[in-house]
This record gives structure tokens, sequence and C-alpha cells, in this order.
């Protein structure tokens, strides 16, 4: 039943099955076609929606239609249910705008207190993934793992990307698994995204990307030098880890966008650098893979050169 009562598993399952595309229409939100998919924007995170299906590419939450007027609107899973289940506008009109008041935040969406994720007592599983699986530079990973900003975590073998402030606190961590096929990554709760994982540098370059392991990967593809620039994973597209170091690193004069190979990525390359261009006096570039993402780019040019070594033989 419906209505304060809990609802059943089979009310539950044809909630869940709402087209989310068109009851987000209906509350006059904007989406953008992405392929088979759509794009809304929350903030500044993107959340991309497949009929009942959501996935929010920061936090790396996801789940149906029930799930989503209960993650982004703090409702109840029955009065989540109900509203889907009667599908009416009024409804609809009657939740709150998802932009919440100061100091109302969604019940989902409350404030955590991050937990680190005990280490492991060595780096093997991590660094025979980083290098061998991903082809990144051993030396390059080496470099993050002696400042602490890379280790593999005691519970789950999981490769930890940490972010420090200024002071050298922990603010911010992501976990990608390492297990062979895995595609298990999420940035932990807790987690402030103007210090994701990052090299800071003492030039005036700045360089950006979606993920630490294309951060990584680039890095080795570019290594002269690389230690004097400085690189941030934004673990998404969102841009408040660059306005954060444009305001804390005066001498960063030139900032490159280094997203992925496809639609979203040359979307969110636009979106940011005019973003970045309203708002301070940098140079702003893209700089995309031939390949769909910088790993794969890294993996493509290890293969030939692979391939180049066993001619010559």
């Amino acid at each position: 039943m419906i209505g304060g009562i809990p609802i059943t598993k089979k009310q539950r399952y044809l909630a869940g099955r709402s087209d989310l595309v068109a009851l987000l229409r209906s509350r006059g939100e904007t989406l953008k076609r992405l392929g088979s998919e759509w794009e809304w924007k929350f903030h500044d995170e993107r959340v991309t929606i497949r009929n009942n299906v959501w996935f929010d590419q920061y936090t790396q939450k996801g789940g149906d239609a029930v799930d989503f007027f209960r993650y982004f609107y703090g409702e109840s899973e029955e009065q989540a249910a109900a509203m889907l289940l009667n599908c009416s506008v009024a409804d609809l009109e009657k939740l709150p705008a998802r932009s919440p008041p100061q100091g109302t935040p969604f019940k989902e969406r409350e404030e955590k207190i991050m937990e680190v994720p005990p280490a492991y007592g060595n780096m093997r599983r991590v660094f025979a993934y980083l290098c061998q699986t991903r082809g990144i530079a051993p030396e390059v990973v080496s470099a993050f793992a002696r400042k602490g900003m890379i280790y593999e975590d005691a519970d789950h073998h999981n490769a930890v990307f940490v972010g420090r402030d200024e002071q050298g606190k922990v603010r911010h961590l992501h976990a990608r698994g390492t297990l062979t096929g895995s595609h298990f990554r999420q940035t932990l709760p807790g987690s402030e995204k103007a210090y994701s994982f990052h090299w800071q540098g003492t030039s005036r370059k700045l360089y950006a990307f979606e993920a630490p392991i294309d951060m990584l990967s680039y890095i080795s593809l570019h290594p002269e030098g690389w230690q004097n620039h400085t690189y941030v994973a934004v673990c998404g597209v969102s841009a408040a880890p660059i306005h954060h170091f444009l305001e804390t690193q005066p001498q960063l004069g030139e900032v490159t966008l280094c997203l992925d190979n496809d639609e979203a990525g040359h979307n969110a390359a636009r979106r940011i650098a005019a973003e970045l261009l309203n708002k301070w006096n940098t140079a702003v570039s893209a700089e995309f893979p031939s390949q769909k993402d910088w790993n794969d780019e890294l993996l493509a040019d290890r293969q030939e050169e692979t391939q180049g070594l066993t001619m010559s033989m």
C-alpha cells in the first residue's frame, strides 16, 4: 500500500522503473542528449540518465527512479514510490527545489566525516595493477607513493589516490579496484572536490584530467620535467579543483584541459573553458588523446613500442 504505509516489493519495482527523463522534463529541468543517454546537472556534478537508471559521475552513486528522488530530493522510499506511481505533475511540483536552502541538506547528502581506509603493509598489488595492467611508468607511481599520495588499502587492496590540502591534511580520497576485470571506482564520502588527487609544481602550467589513472598515464607519456608542473584529477568533470588552484597558486597562468576524447569530454571542456575564462585571467586550452582516454593512449603507445622491438630482433 502507499501513503505512509510500507510499500510492497511489486510497488517498489514498478515505481523504480519510471521514466526519469519524462519526469524531469515535466518539472522543467534541462537535459542534454549524449548518445543513448541524457545528461542532467546537479550543481557542478554530471548525472547521466538512461530510461529509469541514473549515475552521478562525481560521487559514483546511482540507482533507479526511486533512488533518484531519495538521493536528490530527500524523499523517503515510500514517498518517492507514491509520487512515481501516481505520476502526476501536481505531485512532482510539491517536491522541494533541487538546490536546497542553506542549512537543510538532503537526507542522503548530509555532510559526512571522511574515513581514511587503513593502508596494507605493502603496495605490490597496486604497483602491479598500475604499472603492468595500466602501463604507467614505475618511477611515476613511486614519486606519488613516496609522498603518501597513492597507497593500497588493507581491506580490499584497492588503489587509493589521496588529495591533501596546503597543510598536508587528507581532504579527498578516490579508490579504484585492482582486481582483473574490476570496474569499481569511488570518491569516498566526505571528500572535498577542491582537494582532489593532484601534484603541485612551480611552473605556470596546470593540467586537468577526469581521473587519476588518466593523469598518471599522461605524465608517463610526457615525462620530461613533469614534476615542475601542476596536475589535477577532477574525478569527474567538476571545475572546483581547477578554481582552487587558480585561487591559491598565483603563478599559474596556463590551464590545459586533458579530458576524454568523446562527446561528453568535448562538451565538458567547452563548458569548463568558458567558466574559467569568465572568472580568471588565464590562458585555457584543450588537449585530447587520439584514443578514448589517456590510459588507452598510453597502452596503445606501449603496444607500438613492443611491436617495434619485436620486429627489430
